[in-house]
């Protein structure tokens, strides 16, 4: 899943956020390395959060 989120990072690409905008893909290049806590080495700050967007889409 990791690969996947770099994938659809650098698919976006930093060109597409405006200059006000532009600490955001900062932000998600980021979230997308930093393990959620130290040594975890299952998550990213990133994929948690994606994980759980999808847990409350589908279980609203």
């Amino acid at each position: 899943m990791e690969d996947q989120i770099e994938d659809m990072i650098r698919d976006v690409g930093q060109e597409s956020f405006q200059q006000p905008h532009s600490h955001v893909y900062d932000t998600l290049k980021s979230d997308s390395k930093t393990p959620l806590f130290p040594d975890c080495t299952t998550f990213t700050r990133l994929s948690a959060v994606l994980r759980l967007m999808n847990l409350k889409e589908k279980n609203g």
